[in-house]
C-alpha cells in the first residue's frame, strides 16, 4: 500500500477505536446535553483545550453556558472557565436565549484566541414574502482573549444573517485557519423556512468574512437539509473538510450517522466526496441507530504525534427516552485513530 498528500481520512475512519467518555450532561434528566465544541491543541505549551456548552430541558436552561476546559494528555480534561448566557446577554446587549456551538482558535497575527459562540438572539418579528411571523435568530458572536481561561472580551456579531439563504441561521460554524486565511463552513437557515444549508465563508483576521455561498455537492444542489460539524484540514490537492453530515431531523433534533470526507473548490464553489460511511458505534454510549447528535471533530495529535482524535457528541442510549429535542441525552465521547501501523507510507498530516 502506497499513497501520498494528507493522512487518508479512510484509513482515519477504519482505525478508530472507542476511548473514553469525555464528559456528561449536568445531569441525565431527558434533554440535558453537552458538546457542540471545539477541540484546539497548543503545541508550544503542550496542551489541549476544549469547549462545551451544558443544557438542561427546565426553563432558561438551553445552553446557558460556554465551558473552557484544558488537558495534559488529550483524554482527562478539567474545567479552567465558563461564560454563562447572562454575561453574554449583558455583551451583547440582546437577549441570549440559548449558545450551541463553539469554536476556539489562536489568530496567528495578533496572538488572540478567538471564541467563536452560535447564539440565539431574541425574538423579534420579520416579513417573508408578505408573511408577517416571529422568530428568533440565530448568528456567530466572537470573543477574543490573550489566554484560554480568559478575561474574555466582546467583538461582535461577525456571521450575521445578511443573505437571504442565512436569514434565519448563520452559526454552527466549523472554522479552521489555513496558509494564514480563515475558512468557515456554516449551518444557514433562510427566515421563516426549515430548509437548512451549509453555506462557505473565508476571511483573512476571524472578524470579517465575505460570504461565498451555497456550495454544491458533486456538482449538484444540496438536499433541503445538509449540515456539515468537524475540521477544514490542508491537503495536497487543496482544503479537504473531515467530519459528519447530518441530513435528518428527528422531532427537533438534526441527528446523524455519516461520517464523510470532501475536497473543497473554492472556484467552483463545490464540495466533492472523498469518502462517505455510516457510523457503526463502537462503545455502549451511543445510540444503535442515530449515534451523533450533529457534531464532531477529527484532529490530528500534533503533539504525540502518532494518532487522530475524533469527538463526537453522542446521543446515549441508555438515558435517552427517545430521540428528540427534549427527551434525549447527548455526553461528549473520544475516539483515537492510532497511526503507527501506516508510519512506512509517504504522507503528510
Amino acid at each position: 500500500m502506497s499513497w501520498y498528500g494528507l493522512y487518508p481520512p479512510q484509513a482515519i475512519f477504519s482505525k478508530r477505536r472507542f476511548n473514553k467518555v469525555l464528559l456528561d450532561p449536568p445531569n441525565f434528566n431527558p434533554g440535558s446535553w453537552c458538546g457542540a465544541g471545539k477541540m484546539w491543541i497548543d503545541e508550544e505549551n503542550r496542551e489541549y483545550w476544549l469547549t462545551s456548552r451544558p443544557r438542561e430541558m427546565r426553563e432558561m436552561k438551553r445552553g446557558y453556558a460556554v465551558e473552557i476546559y484544558r488537558s495534559k494528555d488529550g483524554e482527562n480534561y478539567g474545567l479552567v472557565t465558563w461564560i454563562t448566557k447572562e454575561e453574554l446577554s449583558k455583551m451583547t446587549e440582546n437577549q441570549i436565549l440559548s449558545i450551541e456551538n463553539q469554536q476556539l482558535l489562536k489568530d496567528p497575527l495578533t496572538g488572540r484566541y478567538h471564541l467563536y459562540l452560535s447564539l440565539n438572539v431574541s425574538r423579534e418579528n420579520l416579513v417573508v414574502e408578505g408573511k408577517a411571523f416571529t422568530e428568533s435568530r440565530w448568528e456567530t458572536f466572537l470573543l477574543t482573549s490573550e489566554d484560554p481561561s480568559g478575561p474574555w472580551e466582546p467583538e461582535g456579531f461577525v456571521i450575521r444573517g445578511s443573505e437571504e439563504y442565512d436569514s434565519g441561521e448563520s452559526r454552527d460554524a466549523t472554522i479552521d485557519i489555513v496558509d494564514g486565511r480563515y475558512f468557515c463552513l456554516y449551518k444557514a437557515r433562510r427566515a421563516g423556512t426549515s430548509i437548512v444549508k451549509t453555506a462557505l465563508a473565508v476571511g483573512s483576521d476571524g472578524k470579517n468574512w465575505v460570504k461565498l455561498g451555497v456550495p454544491t455537492v458533486d456538482g449538484k444542489s444540496q438536499p433541503d437539509f445538509f449540515l456539515l460539524s468537524g475540521s477544514i484540514i490542508p491537503g495536497s490537492t487543496g482544503l479537504i473538510f473531515i467530519g459528519t453530515k447530518t441530513l435528518d431531523v428527528i422531532r427537533g433534533n438534526a441527528l446523524t450517522k455519516h461520517f464523510v470526507a470532501y475536497s473543497i473548490d473554492l472556484g467552483r464553489l463545490n464540495l466533492e466526496t472523498i469518502f462517505e460511511k455510516v457510523w457503526t458505534p463502537l462503545s455502549r454510549f451511543e445510540h444503535a441507530e442515530y449515534p451523533i447528535h450533529t457534531y464532531a471533530q477529527a484532529l490530528f495529535d500534533k503533539i504525540r504525534g502518532d494518532r487522530w482524535l475524533i469527538w463526537v457528541e453522542a446521543v446515549d442510549p441508555n438515558h435517552t427516552r427517545e430521540l428528540g429535542w427534549s427527551t434525549e441525552v447527548d455526553r461528549l465521547i473520544l475516539y483515537t485513530s492510532e497511526i503507527g501501523a501506516l508510519k512506512g507510507n509517504k504522507h503528510s498530516r
